[in-house]
């Protein structure tokens, strides 16, 4: 084991061989005030070293290590997301060593899981563990075979059937977060993490989003990606409905995320609605009076939060059949005007 040698400073420090890379001799360098505290950092972190190699982890622990090495950078959604695949899926892989997985093994296990589960849910526990595989096996080259992408339809619901939801849920729990996602574009986590502070009589500013952990508790995380932060125009009369129906500790919406989705969908099955309107269905809703209002594809990303336009340009191609009848009426009227200008 490598000595530790004091520094002019008066600290001590350990330089402890970790190998060969490009030819050149790697080290890693130990700080401490001690000569025994910084030795001992050094023989902790080699003992972790070897223990934690692809030939000696398995690759439940190697998952575990991999999601708490990334705890305080991933949001607590996935670190739950995460944790799942690890309770849930490829289960006859977990206790096999990292080393010892072969292709072959982890196509048997998505094949398996295929039987049971979702494509995407075979996608996330494969994107997860071909991530720690990488980590641990950078060499190691996967080629797995995944289910193919269900075709997602998205349901997209017109102005009459948002006033007759909107008409059932005034007056209930459900009146606010129908409105926000309705008329402004919000997801339930920033609906449910909205306080007066972030409300102007000319715009909702968009800077947090209330989400779940692993630990099944709501945690205030930062929006997932830059476009997440945005700010979404109201007019005054709005702002002063949601003031005027704010709760007592600031928040505009005084229910927990998971409870706004649960509750919508009680409220759309006691109402008769229909089976595809979800909540997140009512931000399409949004997305489609932008583009009939003629707002440019990348303006409406950027009101919704998101990083490109393809979710726009799938909203597109639902809401323009419902529409084409409006649109041809409008032609027929060009045509009698211009036929009418002959005679």
């Amino acid at each position: 084991m490598a000595k530790a040698k004091k520094l002019p400073s008066g600290n001590f420090r350990v330089n402890l061989y970790i190998g060969n890379e490009n030819g050149k001799r790697k080290y890693k360098s130990f700080t401490a005030k001690t000569k025994k505290e910084d030795e001992f950092l050094a023989a902790q972190y080699n003992f972790n070293r070897n223990e934690n190699t692809a030939e000696n982890i398995t690759l439940h622990n190697a998952i575990e290590c991999y999601i708490e090495s990334k705890r305080n950078i991933l949001s607590p959604s996935t670190v739950r997301g995460y944790y799942t695949v690890l309770k849930n899926y490829c289960q006859n892989l977990m206790y096999k060593r990292v080393g010892e997985i072969t292709r072959f093994d982890l196509q048997i296990a998505i094949n398996d899981m295929a039987a049971k589960y979702s494509p995407k849910s075979c996608r996330n526990a494969h994107g997860l563990i071909s991530a720690v595989m990488k980590m641990y096996r950078p060499e190691f080259i996967l080629t797995t075979t995944l289910p193919r992408k269900r075709k997602r339809e998205i349901y997209v619901p017109d102005n009459e059937e948002i006033e007759y939801i909107y008409s059932l849920a005034v007056g209930t729990s459900n009146e606010i977060p129908v409105f926000l996602a309705a008329e402004c574009g919000l997801r339930a986590s920033e609906i449910g993490a909205l306080t007066v502070e972030n409300v102007t009589p000319s715009y909702i500013f968009i800077k947090q989003a209330l989400v779940i952990g692993d630990d099944n508790l709501e945690h205030l995380k930062d929006p997932k990606s830059e476009s997440g932060y945005r700010k979404v125009p109201i007019s005054k009369d709005v702002y002063d409905y949601l003031i005027a129906n704010a709760a007592e500790n600031g928040r505009i919406c005084n229910k927990k995320t998971a409870l706004i989705c649960n509750s919508f969908t009680k409220f759309r099955d006691r109402n008769n609605l229909d089976k595809n309107l979800t909540f997140h269905a009512l931000r399409h809703h949004y997305a489609s009076k932008c583009i009939l209002l003629g707002i440019p594809q990348k303006y409406i990303s950027e009101l919704m939060g998101h990083s490109s336009t393809e979710m726009i340009e799938k909203v597109y191609q639902h809401i323009f059949p419902s529409a084409m009848e409006a649109y041809s009426n409008m032609l027929r009227l060009q045509m009698s005007e211009l036929c009418n200008t002959k005679k």
